[in-house]
């Protein structure tokens, strides 16, 4: 009885020591875990048909374990194997990036490693190495290569490897820290030096219909041609999702009802102006300040106001444009080389003046539901189009072609970043100065009245190219 319960026994030990060791294999060969987070195993992408190999996805998230050395990686650190087949005759180019990242602030250091090699068809050796780099300042969006020239009906293959390198000095909180991502793979007929004006056109289908201005847009209408002073222009309208902008590592300098000071900053397209640069509004609140603290002159309806002829930009400061301003130099210099001077419009025609009261552009093209990207050209020596500006307002008119109206629309992209904003549109004076606002709605606040939320508008350099991003708030069109 006792032998076969010494064999019963001995036979348990075994099993338990097989299971730690068959365990302990899997810890370190399987030191990262993928995992599929799609059934999508196949894509096709201009010209290239990319197949991910048994076990690899696009969709990847593991969980950190130990450090290894980098010439372990063949054996020990995350695989993603793919090829990617030319299935025209002609050369395509291939860019691979990450995004929908989401980590741990900790992984965010050159330790993390990612590494793509270009392999044989059987993945049987490690390959030629043709790009690396770290995680360091990851954003939502990592670019690995681009323009990876595929011949016409080549098959090509490839293997991502994603580890924490091993420094044999003290690593502590890597372990289990979490990552997770989204393999992007774009094939192109031509290389990726594309200019992001252009590959923001490429993704959304153009529109060339005049919408009805009477009615609010509460779906998506997606981009939509015009014309302004400088040529075609193409701007988006309504419930818009894909056109979110990220300058990379910019965060909120302030707290809000809608972002807290060091949140990413993102921003949204209102259009791409006639002369190919990129319009761009603060997808929320800087600050709040009065437009002009002083109201009962019309000459406070100007951006700028005791104007000399000669030029238009040279007179006093509104508030709201010293406020401006002093935000931008102490926020976005390190931007400074991604931002243009273009034109914004401070409107101060008059439509008409009856019982004491002007009424500005605004008013009328407001009243009839006629938007305008072109700016008229004033007499006053205040307000008019300004061509000097590194960051201005948005227009009462850009307002209506995003969406907005005098009707309520709690659905366009503009709303529900802020509270009522200003815009730089002027709208009546009889004894005090009305602006126009927007938020839901255009709305009209009294300029010296308290202080309103403050959107910044800048507006990209024409020739800034495309490195990254789908548009959306996950993966927002990167700048720098």
């Amino acid at each position: 009885m006792n032998e076969k319960n010494n064999k019963k026994i001995l036979k348990t030990i075994m099993i338990i020591v097989l299971l730690i060791i068959v365990v302990g294999i899997g810890i370190t060969v399987a030191y990262f875990s993928a995992q599929s987070l799609s059934n999508t195993q196949t894509i096709k992408t201009g010209g290239l048909s990319i197949v991910y190999e048994e076990d690899s996805k696009a969709d990847i998230e593991f969980q950190i374990t130990e450090p290894i050395y980098d010439e372990e990686i063949e054996d020990k650190a995350t695989k993603i194997q793919f090829r990617a087949h030319s299935f025209v005759n002609e050369e395509r180019y291939m860019n691979i990036s990450i995004e929908e990242i989401e980590m741990a602030e900790e992984l965010k250091t050159e330790d993390f490693r990612w590494a793509l090699y270009e392999t044989d068809k059987d993945y049987s050796n490690i390959g030629t190495k043709i790009a690396d780099g770290d995680f360091t300042n990851t954003e939502a969006v990592k670019s690995l290569k681009k323009d990876i020239t595929v011949a016409g009906k080549e098959t090509k293959y490839y293997t991502l490897y994603l580890w924490i390198r091993e420094t044999d000095e003290k690593q502590i909180g890597y372990g289990g820290k979490e990552f997770s991502g989204k393999i992007v793979i774009y094939g192109n007929e031509e290389k990726s030096e594309i200019l992001l004006s252009e590959q923001i056109k490429k993704n959304n289908p153009i529109s060339e219909d005049k919408p009805d201005f009477g009615q609010v847009a509460k779906t998506d209408e997606g981009l939509i041609k015009d014309v302004d002073d400088d040529g075609d222009t193409y701007y988006f309208r309504g419930a818009v999702e894909d056109n979110y902008v990220k300058f990379n590592g910019l965060k909120w300098s302030n707290n809000d009802e809608y972002h807290t000071t060091g949140d990413d900053m993102l921003w949204r397209i209102v259009r791409i102006n006639g002369d190919g640069t990129i319009r761009l509004i603060a997808d929320g609140s800087i600050g709040e300040s009065a437009f002009n603290e002083n109201y009962e002159d019309e000459k406070y309806a100007g951006y700028t106001y005791d104007n000399s002829k000669a030029n238009v930009q040279d007179g006093e400061n509104s508030t709201i444009k010293t406020y401006l301003e002093d935000w931008y130099n102490n926020n976005m210099q390190e931007y400074d080389e991604y931002i243009t001077t273009s034109r914004f419009c401070n409107d101060t025609t008059v439509s008409s003046t009856s019982g004491g009261t002007i009424k500005y552009g605004a008013y009328d093209r407001l009243l009839k539901k006629t938007p305008s990207f072109k700016c008229p050209n004033t007499t006053k020596n205040y307000g008019g189009l300004y061509t000097d500006l590194k960051v201005g307002l948005i227009t009462s008119d850009e307002v209506m072609f995003a969406g907005g109206g005098s009707n309520n629309n709690r659905s366009y992209y503009l709303y529900g970043k802020s509270e009522y904003s200003y815009t730089a549109s002027p709208f009546t004076f009889t004894d005090c100065l009305d602006i126009l606002s927007f938020d839901d709605y255009l709305g009209i606040i009294i300029s010296g009245d308290a202080p309103q939320s403050v959107r910044p508008v800048i507006i990209l350099k024409f020739d800034l190219l495309y490195t990254g991003g789908k548009g959306t708030k996950n993966s927002p069109y990167l700048v720098g």
